[in-house]
């Protein structure tokens, strides 16, 4: 069986496969950090070169006595399969002291480009925290973007209404972080159907709290769908709570266990937290609404504040 397979050039095929499989190895290894090449490359290109020695030896062996390597000249075939070899035996030992000599140290994912941030509110007057934002037919998502405008960001603000379905453009910006008013939708709906809201301690009618439902999940199947589709965004849902409690610890955690029940993949990529200021007074124009805010940012997408 030994001198079959010698005799077919067998060993020899397998032999320089091993030295030009090697050497893509070394290239790959080489041009992977550069061309900033994902982590599963290199394990993809191992297996597709170990699929190609296989189909390699089966054309070798059916080829039989043909000559299928060039042998330099003064050089006997059987010296040059000895010095194939002991290339190969050399480029595998460097390749074992090379990975074990070398600590393995995690890199940090290098950013290209600016954070894409996203602005998310309503134009509605009822949702709109400022008195002096809701007269010049501004939204929150305005305030939002002065807040953040000396940042290193590419900020896009999206004003929502009853109609409103951008999702699929939205996610082509491919976003790192998603700033939206919880009522946001809600708010837009109402204004455009005409439905009133409860005054004093008058209960809401079952149309307000229908609506509320329909904008509520609205606003959690979007999350879900931009989370789904690009596992880096993050989200940031801010309220006053001015139709519940949430300014209350407990209900935005519960709020947070409904939204990861219905996606799991947004467990723990969204926050919740109350517009500084109260139901009442709350704004982002406030010094305290604007540090939390910007503090919050920051954190979110791993950035230092401008000196």
């Amino acid at each position: 069986m030994f001198e079959a397979l010698k005799q077919k050039k067998v060993f020899r095929v397998a032999a320089l496969y091993s030295v030009i499989a090697w050497v893509v190895l070394q290239l790959a290894d080489i041009i992977k950090e550069p061309l900033d090449l994902p982590e599963w490359f290199l394990t993809a290109l191992i297996i597709v070169l170990a699929v190609g020695f296989l189909i390699a030896l089966v054309v070798g062996w059916l080829a039989g006595g043909e000559e299928l390597a060039v042998v330099p000249a003064g050089t006997s075939r059987s010296g040059f399969e000895s010095i194939v070899l002991m290339l190969v035996v050399i480029g595998l030992g460097w390749l074992i002291i090379k990975d074990i000599s070398e600590p393995q140290i995690a890199k940090e994912p290098r950013r290209t480009t600016s954070p894409v941030v996203i602005l998310m509110d309503t134009f509605a007057p009822r949702g709109v925290y400022d008195k002096e934002t809701r007269q010049k037919s501004g939204t929150n998502a305005d305030v939002l973007s002065d807040l953040l405008s000396d940042l290193d960001l590419i900020t896009q603000k999206e004003t929502l209404g009853s109609t409103w379905d951008r999702e699929a453009q939205l996610l082509k910006q491919k976003p790192d972080l998603i700033l939206i008013h919880r009522s946001a939708f809600f708010h837009s709906m109402a204004r455009d159907f005409e439905v009133a809201y409860p005054v004093g301690e008058a209960k809401a009618s079952a149309e307000f709290n229908k609506l509320y439902d329909v904008a509520e999940n609205k606003l959690i199947a979007f999350m879900g769908y931009i989370g789904d589709q690009n596992q880096e965004t993050r989200f940031v849902v801010y309220s006053r709570g001015t139709g519940g409690g949430w300014s209350d610890d407990d209900y935005r955690v519960r709020w947070l266990q409904k939204v990861a029940g219905r996606f799991p993949s947004l467990q723990g990529r969204v926050i919740a937290i109350p517009v500084p200021g109260g139901v009442a007074n709350g704004s982002f124009q406030s010094e305290v609404g604007r540090h939390v805010m910007r503090t919050l940012v920051l954190d979110q997408l791993s950035l230092s504040a401008p000196e």
